[in-house]
């Protein structure tokens, strides 16, 4: 009411003009078929649809599952502020992701692409930019072969992954394997570094957490400073990385659980009903 904000047009102006990279609904390549919009209120659908809780899927600019997801969240909040419900454990485990080494290698060497291509671009207009070139261009002579490549090696050998794009410095990532014995070998391989501070005093994430259970070892971690913060992988724990959420949701409505767009307001949060979330994804 302030704003003099009383339509959804409106709402939509007021957000697009608070935008300050105007190709924000393109980050990460959310949209295959993105096109630059024509207007304000265009930009900040794309923004709302591809940005905004961007792990939910959005078909034709239908924000429902996005509105439901939105009052999930509000509604938790006023519930722990009224002290209906308890605040969430930060310690527990179902609310932590392990970041392995397929991810940190991915992200170095798409910052590593990027720098290449920049490069290749830079030399190729230095070169077509010329009036009176003698001879044709050849894109072979501007290709740097080896700035991937050292890129990475540095990075392995150094342990430092410093990438400027993803604001990401960070010190011994990788480290030597030691192969006194086989299982030497497979506790370095299990390791699970913590990212909170060794210093700080604190028994919370140092503690063991019922949640662990069956996934991390209960009784293999260092003594001194990194006590609790480095842990090691249960032998039967199996981590799955960007599986097919399809035949999950497919078991999911083969035992009864219906699409939570067909429900109202009332009937989600009865007592009768039970949130299912995916991902992410109610």
């Amino acid at each position: 009411v302030k704003l003099g904000i009383s339509t959804q047009l409106l709402a939509l102006k007021y957000i697009g003009n608070k935008i300050r990279n105007k190709s924000a609904a393109n980050v990460g390549g959310f949209s295959s078929s993105w096109k630059r919009p024509t207007s304000v209120e265009d930009e900040a659908r794309d923004v709302l649809a591809n940005v905004v809780l961007s792990h939910i899927p959005v078909e034709s600019f239908d924000f429902r599952s996005k509105q439901i997801y939105v009052g999930h969240i509000i509604r938790r909040v006023m519930m722990v502020h009224l002290g209906k419900e308890p605040y969430d454990d930060k310690d527990y485990y179902g609310n932590k992701r392990l970041e392995l080494a397929g991810n940190l290698l991915s992200l170095l060497f798409e910052d590593l692409f990027k720098h290449f291509n920049r490069d290749l671009k830079r030399q190729a207009d230095q070169v077509l930019s010329k009036a009176n070139r003698a001879q044709a261009f050849d894109v072979i002579k501007c290709i740097r072969s080896d700035t991937i490549t050292m890129g990475m090696v540095m990075a392995i050998s150094t342990g430092n992954w410093v990438l400027k794009r993803f604001r990401m410095d960070r010190a011994g990532v990788t480290q030597v394997l030691s192969r006194l014995s086989y299982v030497s070998a497979l506790g370095m391989m299990t390791r699970v570094n913590s990212q909170f501070e060794k210093t700080r005093k604190v028994s919370g994430p140092r503690s063991l957490q019922p949640s662990q259970w069956g996934m991390l070892c209960p009784a293999d971690t260092p003594e001194g400073e990194a006590c609790g913060l480095v842990k090691n992988l249960a032998l039967l724990a199996h981590i799955t990385t960007d599986e097919d959420t399809e035949p999950i949701a497919r078991l999911c409505r083969d035992l009864g659980v219906e699409d939570v767009n067909m429900w109202t307001g009332n009937e989600i949060h009865s007592n009768e009903a039970y949130l299912v979330l995916l991902n992410g994804e109610i």
